[in-house]
């Protein structure tokens, strides 16, 4: 059976079925009064189970949902528990089907897989990644991965227009993108590959202090250490840096890889999108996180940031924009970067900016307080009578993975054009930068 959808009926179900998402209630802008209408409207597949794309808008924003239809008797069995994906009942040439969120359906999106590639790639699994964002997520074949925006964009979307450039430009440290479905000005999905063995960042990170941090279990006459004891110096005898460097899991030497790749993909950002000189912008917004920090030193840190010469900050380039251990991963070729800031419902309220230029020790910066973060959590996860060790230990392992991750990151060829020429000054720009991270840290964990 083939069938004409009335659009007008589906956006008007679409309406309703828009205003129960959790997603979209956080995205919508509360201050407007300008009511949903149907922007566009395209069918995909017409013969049964039917397929569209409808763009609906408030305002000036954009939303996509993805309507299928189906005849009644076969959609129970379709929806697999999924029945809050029903949009509603719809009549067309007087023959009854109802409408449906089609992201509940296979088949559906096997065939979406076929339509946003041009036809070049096709799957025989399908699987949803569970998520509140501002996309569905799903993995085909263990092979491929479509964010399907529900949120849309009136630019191009940040995370389509950095992966693009830097394939282009031959950066191959990331999942490479497939394709992009684009329409009507619109960046509607992305399909990109999917590496199911790849580990991210902060789970290695956390591994290695696991194996660190069993050393905090007994001393070393294989008794606990006494609860009580001064959590910031270490017991006797104990050299934490030594311990570190002998641990099983010692995750230096992936850490100097991990900032080599970092640095390549800044070289990379640069080629890409350009570099610039730094100005006065540059410190701005570190010298009012340090001034608002209100912390030990601060002032004699702002006061140092206020004597630099903007002209000797280096370069600014596209950043990253959230640079952090779980934005990164490991594969069996190496470090892999994903991630690059682009969920709308979080790029206010974090912090993070994609497409923001900045001067790349802002996103080392990031990294660095993901490391002392990662840190942190695994030592919540210590009993009290270990917390004397496991803390030195923890800010031992910190220090060392920091250093290692600026290493590689400095000693890769041709990086340095982008950094301040005196070296002091990345110091002080890092540690400008690092209280930045720490208060937009507390102000989201203050909100969550």
């Amino acid at each position: 059976m083939t069938l004409a959808p009335d659009y007008e009926e589906l956006a008007r179900l679409a309406f309703a079925y828009l205003e129960r998402q959790v997603w979209f209630q956080s995205a919508i802008d509360a201050s407007s009064r300008a009511q949903l209408e149907l922007v566009t409207s395209r069918t995909l597949r017409s013969s049964l189970p039917g397929l569209a794309r409808l763009v609906i808008g408030r305002g000036e924003q954009r939303f996509q949902v993805l309507v299928g239809w189906r005849e009644p008797a076969e959609l129970a069995e379709v929806l697999h528990g999924r029945e809050s994906a029903l949009l509603g009942p719809v009549f067309d040439g007087g023959e009854p089907v109802l409408a449906y969120d089609a992201i509940a359906d296979d088949e559906l999106l096997l065939e979406l897989l076929v339509h946003v590639t041009g036809g070049r790639e096709h799957a025989s699994r399908v699987r949803r990644v569970s998520s509140l964002v501002s996309h569905a997520s799903l993995v085909y074949d263990e092979r491929l991965f479509m964010k399907c925006y529900r949120v849309l964009e009136r630019a191009a979307r940040p995370e389509v227009e950095v992966l693009l450039r830097l394939d282009k430009v031959g950066f191959n440290a990331l999942l490479a993108p497939v394709a992009n479905w684009r329409e009507d000005g619109l960046d509607l999905a992305l399909v990109r590959e999917f590496l199911p063995s790849a580990l991210e960042g902060r789970l290695l990170a956390l591994t290695s202090l696991r194996d660190l941090l069993a050393h905090a279990s007994s001393g070393e006459d294989g008794r606990a250490h006494e609860p009580g004891a001064d959590h910031g110096s270490p017991p006797p005898g104990t050299d934490p840096d030594a311990e570190c460097a002998a641990a099983g899991g010692d995750l230096a030497s992936e850490m100097r890889r991990l900032g080599a790749t970092t640095a390549s993909l800044h070289l990379a950002l640069a080629t890409a999108f350009g570099d610039r000189p730094a100005g006065v912008s540059t410190f701005a917004g570190a010298q009012s996180a340090v001034a608002a920090a209100g912390a030990p030193g601060a002032a004699q840190l702002s006061a140092q940031l206020a004597a630099v010469d903007p002209a000797s900050a280096g370069r600014t380039i596209r950043l990253h924009g959230d640079y952090h251990l779980r934005r990164v991963m490991r594969s069996e070729v190496g470090w892999l970067v994903a991630g690059f800031s682009d969920d709308p419902l979080y790029a206010a309220s974090d912090g993070s900016s994609p497409g923001r230029r900045g001067s790349a020790v802002e996103d080392l910066a990031d990294m660095c307080f993901s490391i002392h973060r990662v840190a942190q959590e695994a030592l919540v996860q210590r009993p009290d009578a270990e917390a004397a060790v496991a803390t030195v230990l923890a800010r031992a392992w910190a220090r060392r993975n920091q250093a290692a991750f600026l290493e590689g990151y400095v000693t890769t060829d041709g990086v340095r054009r982008l950094l301040p020429r005196d070296p002091s000054v990345t110091e002080l720009l890092l540690a400008a930068f690092e209280v930045a991270r720490e208060l937009r840290y507390e102000a989201t964990s203050a909100d969550a």
